[in-house]
């Protein structure tokens, strides 16, 4: 019975000890990139959204996250695009992991503009911003 007990320990410390995998390591490409914002392509899945907090004098890297499913890939870039035409001073909203991500526009120096705005969840009282895009950018972000 020791030896059943003994041997039974002994075979459940190995198994939990050996428990390690190895991860296939999933292929990123940066789709798109202007200064301080750049989109990237996680497998066939996911993208990925980074851009650089004007608001902090680190300036770290924000980033939000979405699966691209029903080409939503494309369906963002439409609706940032569309926000140009459409009367300056507008904020659209969208939702990505959770967070709210606002897309507000701006006229300036008689050019319309676009700035990435979120509430990180970390600290719900702290917003995050990109600088100024125009739509050349955003283009650049998408092609």
């Amino acid at each position: 019975m020791k030896k059943l007990f003994f041997l039974a320990t002994l075979f459940f410390s190995v198994a939990s000890y050996s428990q390690i995998e190895f991860v296939e390591k999933t292929k990123i490409d940066v789709v798109g990139q202007v200064e301080f914002v750049y989109l990237e392509k996680v497998g066939n899945e996911s993208y990925n959204l980074f851009y650089k907090n004007i608001n902090n004098t680190v300036n770290e890297y924000i980033s939000f996250s979405f699966k691209n499913v029903d080409n939503d890939a494309a369906k963002l870039h439409q609706i940032i695009a569309r926000g140009f035409e459409e009367s300056t001073g507008s904020r659209y909203q969208i939702k990505a992991n959770g967070d709210a991500i606002y897309f507000k526009y701006v006229r300036e120096q008689g050019e319309v503009k676009m700035k990435i705005q979120q509430y990180v969840s970390r600290e719900p009282d702290v917003l995050t911003e990109s600088k100024l895009l125009t739509l050349d950018e955003v283009n650049k972000l998408f092609n």
